[in-house]
């Protein structure tokens, strides 16, 4: 049990990680959603918002248990990043770019659950293995939601390529972010041209 081992400093790191990356993920993914409200994409972030909400709930025992915790520090680390990326990157980029980021939220994740399963399992944890993998499937199923409504995203090219909300700031931001792009398109097209 968990008196009788201790975590190996892998992992101990890998839960602090998993907190700010839960936690990022909720707060990220719930302020995107209502953005994209009445869609299956804004359904698939809040539903996937509320999964990984109940895994931090459900993940707070089980790491006390070996002498861990994850607030206020790592997840305060976590809210805070989604608080930058959703005031700078999700404001600059398209709806489309904003949804499929938001798959790779869950793939790392997802990922580090698995990794964390492999770490307990090496030092023999059958019991921390077998919650990690349960929520890493979980999770697993929230990611392939959120996927296949990112791809659906291809039917309606104007919304994809729209800014993720109609907010001054998000149309100044997305505006921004187009004539960045742009720029580096001209630029990659001279020096293509030049060496072709």
């Amino acid at each position: 049990m968990a008196d009788e081992k201790q975590l190996h400093p892998a992992e101990h790191r890998g839960y602090r990680e998993l907190y700010a990356g839960a936690r990022q993920l909720v707060r990220r993914w719930r302020r995107i959603a209502p953005a994209l409200a009445g869609t299956t994409a804004g359904s698939a972030l809040e539903h996937g918002a509320g999964q990984a909400e109940r895994l931090l709930d459900a993940l707070e025992p089980r790491t006390a248990a070996y002498g861990l915790y994850g607030s206020p520090a790592a997840q305060g680390l976590g809210a805070g990043i989604a608080e930058l990326r959703g005031g700078i990157a999700d404001r600059a980029g398209d709806t489309g770019m904003v949804v499929r980021f938001a798959v790779l939220d869950l793939e790392h994740v997802t990922t580090l659950l698995r990794q964390l399963s492999v770490l307990a399992r090496t030092r023999e944890d059958l019991d921390l293995a077998g919650f990690c993998d349960e929520w890493a499937e979980t999770l697993e199923n929230e990611q392939a939601a959120v996927r296949e409504t990112a791809v659906d995203l291809g039917m309606d090219p104007e919304r994809a390529a729209a800014p993720i909300d109609d907010s001054a700031l998000s149309r100044t931001a997305h505006g921004a972010g187009w004539l960045f792009g742009y720029f580096g398109e001209a630029f990659d097209r001279v020096v293509g041209e030049r060496r072709s």
